[in-house]
């Protein structure tokens, strides 16, 4: 391979983006041959032989020819120097056809190439990769308005106690970007004239230290002082459409922002052809701020009537479940709007892999929309996994189908086996119900529990409506429930009097509205759920109770890398029917404590006691949490925490008659499936019989 060849490979690899590479890794056609990569570590090593191998396709041949290896190690370069391994050195150690071995040191500009021709039977890539370079300062000059926490997140993420290596890597690549997301998010804030450049990088080899200066010219603010439109043809938009935009910050948002709000006019008239193209031009700067008069050039286009609405691709499903879900009319304006929010009810179905929607023919008066779907998975079936620290272990199984009879209906039989319980769930599920835009569902469930004063039995059937309300941005559910509750093994205050066995029929409507960033793991946002479940013998059941159960949860950043978060719940069951409050079934009490109550207790450890500390479920009660969460590294944070629980054993003492206390330490592991959990609560007032405090072992955020 000639040098200059091996060089312009390198700097091309070398300025690839993550995708590039991941892309790069797909094209190569590679010939099999075994492929080994040593030098990472043992976990990374397998992870980088794996990714490897699916180019060396061993079915397919038994050797490896020189420019295919030196492919290999300019794609390691480039990740070991985004990974701050900026001196990585490299030997191929190559079992040549025959059983010749040799040794071959590369490169990243690939001075030395491999010689030609070359057929090896096994490579083996031996890495060593040096000293990671790491980003121990970044000052700014000319910074104003962001703070200067905010633009050194674009270089080292979020501020953190401890400052792990692997999170303030240094490479020209990561310093690049870095550089570049920074003037973005300048320009985002309406300097539309952002530079940022860094002016001072200094490297240290001998420790890999890097300290980096950036200056930063802002330049004056931009903003919209008016908007006018430049129409070539009919329709005009109403003025009122400009003025509505004028006053704003100059962004790219902004441009966005109205150039859709153009075209969408334009849509619901039919012109689907419609070019929208903005131009500014900035007055003289005056106080730091520049007045920009904006012209949208508009070329609406011809004016274009729907013909048919087409299916293409649905072999299983049927075509009239489809079309309940497009709400575009054959022979109206042809708006792709509608079109649009088709082809994203359809994505909702769960039943396609790929949905495109195109225009038969692409232009002309008359257009058909056209639906190419292709269909996705027909069943699955995943391993369920969790540990807490009242039923440990916690493991099942979950069964899924999609598309049956072709309706796009779905069913899920779930199977968790925990040390303490045993649940059984079969949900079917009928989505878009009637072409509306509610979920239906039937389901079948049952559960035994081993709790701390007796054994709970569950066992029966449920339908339920999801009512999505856009307008508040909730969802409403509502339902019917049939089901046999039993007690044994009880050990309850209560016992002589609540029921141990009893059918339960009952109603139950609730609300949601969800606005939190990540329900996993939140940083930001909010949550708010109000439950309301009316059981009446008038149902069909043997027992009069209502229960209503509000929540809401708090989630705010305070400063970059530290978190509040605050949690309210509240429940309550009364018994207004003729058989009263001796006749209320054990199962619908309320036994608080554990990894989502008040942490200082295990699971309904915190439930009220009688005078002889036997338990008694609780008819109210009300809890707080209070969370102070501190980043560690970008995957561990510390946590300190306050929990108050107030309960209440009837009514007459509503809301609550007893008070119990917790604060507490906690660890936390981020994951893909939430936090792992390791948290300590001390019981500030405990009672008789109370621990002084729980150790706790959970997964998922506690509220």
């Amino acid at each position: 391979m000639p040098r200059n060849r091996g060089q312009r490979r390198a700097v091309g690899l070398r300025r690839a983006s993550a995708a590039g590479v991941a892309a790069l890794l797909c094209a190569l056609s590679l010939p099999a041959a075994e492929l080994r990569v040593s030098g990472l570590g043992v976990m990374a090593d397998h992870r980088t032989t794996r990714t490897l191998g699916r180019l060396l396709h061993p079915e397919r041949a038994a050797t490896v020819d020189a420019g295919a290896i030196e492919d290999a190690a300019l794609i390691l370069f480039s990740q070991l120097s985004d990974d701050g391994y900026l001196n990585a050195t490299l030997t191929a150690h190559l079992t040549l056809a025959g059983g010749a071995q040799a040794d071959y040191p590369l490169d990243a500009t690939l001075e030395h190439p491999l010689p030609r021709p070359l057929a090896a039977e096994k490579v083996v890539l031996r890495i060593r990769a040096g000293r990671r370079f790491t980003l121990r300062e970044v000052t700014f000059a000319g910074l104003e308005s962001l703070r200067a926490a905010e633009a050194r997140a674009f270089f080292v993420g979020e501020s953190a106690l401890i400052p792990v290596a692997s999170e303030r890597i240094y490479s020209p690549g990561r310093l690049q970007r870095a550089v570049a997301n920074l003037q973005e998010a300048l320009r985002q804030r309406g300097r539309a004239e952002a530079t940022v450049e860094p002016s001072r990088v200094q490297v240290d080899p001998a420790t890999g230290a890097a300290r980096v200066g950036v200056t930063v010219r802002e330049g004056p603010e931009w903003w919209v002082a008016a908007l006018q439109l430049d129409v070539a043809g009919e329709p005009r938009p109403p003025a009122l459409l400009a003025e509505q935009r004028t006053g704003r910050e100059w962004t790219e948002l902004w441009r966005q922002d109205t150039t859709t709000a153009i075209r969408r006019w334009y849509y619901q008239r039919g012109h689907p052809d419609v070019q929208v193209a903005l131009t500014a031009e900035a007055a003289p700067p005056e106080a730091n701020r520049r007045a920009v008069t904006v012209v949208a050039h508009i070329r609406p286009g011809a004016a274009v009537r729907l013909g048919a609405v087409r299916f293409v691709g649905n072999a299983r499903t049927r075509e009239s479940v489809l079309r309940r879900l497009v709400r575009a009319v054959p022979g109206g304006p042809l708006d792709p709007i509608p079109l649009d929010d088709g082809a994203a009810r359809l994505g909702r179905l769960g039943v396609f892999a790929n949905i495109t929607l195109r225009q038969d023919p692409p232009d002309g008066p008359v257009r058909d929309a056209v639906y190419q779907l292709t269909e996705g998975r027909r069943e699955e079936v995943d391993l369920l996994f969790g540990w807490g620290s009242y039923d440990e272990l916690r493991g099942g199984v979950e069964w899924k189908h999609y598309n049956l009879f072709g309706r796009a209906n779905t069913d899920d039989l779930k199977l968790v086996q925990s040390i303490k319980s045993t649940q059984l769930n079969y949900t079917y599920t009928v989505p878009e119900l009637f072409g509306t835009a509610v979920d239906g569902s039937a389901r079948l469930f049952g559960l035994r529990r081993q709790e701390l004063s007796f054994v709970r039995t569950e066992y029966g059937a449920n339908v339920a409506l999801l009512w999505p309300l856009r307008g508040l941005g909730a969802n409403l559910t509502t339902g019917y429930s049939f089901q046999r509750l039993r007690s044994t093994s009880n050990e309850l205050a209560t016992s002589p009097t609540d029921l141990s066995q009893t059918n339960v029929a009952s109603v139950e409507v609730g609300l949601v509205r969800d606005r939190r960033d990540n329900p996993l793991a939140p940083h930001r946002g909010y949550k708010v759920a109000v439950q309301l479940t009316e059981a009446s013998r008038r149902l069909g059941g043997q027992v009069d109770y209502q229960q209503l159960t509000l929540s809401g949860s708090y989630h705010r950043p305070i400063g970059r890398g530290h978190w509040i978060h605050v949690g309210f719940t509240h429940g309550v069951v009364t018994t207004m029917g003729a058989l009263g409050d001796a006749q209320l079934p054990v199962n619908v009490r309320f036994f608080p404590g554990g990894d989502g109550s008040i942490r200082g207790y295990r699971s309904g450890e915190a439930a009220p006691r009688a005078p002889d500390g036997q338990f008694v479920g609780a008819k109210a009660f009300l809890q707080l949490n209070l969370e102070l969460e501190q980043a560690l590294t970008s995957k561990w944070t510390v946590v300190a925490f306050g929990d108050a629980l107030g309960t209440a054993v009837r009514l007459a003492d509503y809301p609550f008659d007893e008070r119990l206390y917790t604060v507490g330490l906690g660890l936390r592991y981020q994951t893909l499936i939430g936090p792992i959990r390791l948290e300590y609560g001390y019981n500030l007032n405990p009672r008789p019989r109370d621990p002084s405090g729980t150790l706790l072992l959970s997964i998922g955020f506690p509220f």
